[in-house]
């Protein structure tokens, strides 16, 4: 396997690239293809030198400004989520309330007793109509 040689990169290009990755116009995985730099690290090293940031791993401002935008949006799903869940739970209450009532007024009418009692046994009545069937 033969040893790839070194390509020298003048200071001219270098800060050339620089510019076009901090300015947000490539990534610097872009910037590498468009301008075939073969080394991964290369475009890294090359920001922390001409921008005076040695520790450089910030993301372009088009990328902070993209996830901002993209918090936001799931901010606004989840309040309009949280809504309709809230509107929903108050149609069941509503609609509990009103089964409540309509149960308390057919025992009122017809004097049976509608609502089961915890643990209580069937009436004759309707354990002879069991049978039957």
């Amino acid at each position: 396997m033969e040893k790839q040689k070194s390509k020298y990169y003048s200071e001219r290009f270098k800060s050339e690239v620089v510019q076009d990755v901090l300015s947000g116009k490539y990534t610097k995985t872009e910037a590498r293809r468009i301008y075939g730099i073969r080394s991964k690290c290369a475009v890294l090293y090359w920001i922390r030198k001409f921008s005076g940031n040695k520790k450089y791993r910030q993301p372009s401002e088009f990328e902070a400004k993209s996830k901002t935008m993209e918090k936001q949006d799931q901010e606004k799903i989840n309040q309009t989520k949280i809504a309709e869940l809230e509107k929903e739970v108050e149609q069941e209450k509503q609609r509990a309330e009103i089964w409540k009532k309509m149960v308390e007024t057919a025992e009122e009418e017809y004097g049976i007793e509608i609502k089961k009692k915890y643990g209580a046994k069937p009436s004759p009545k309707l354990k002879k109509k069991a049978e039957e069937k």
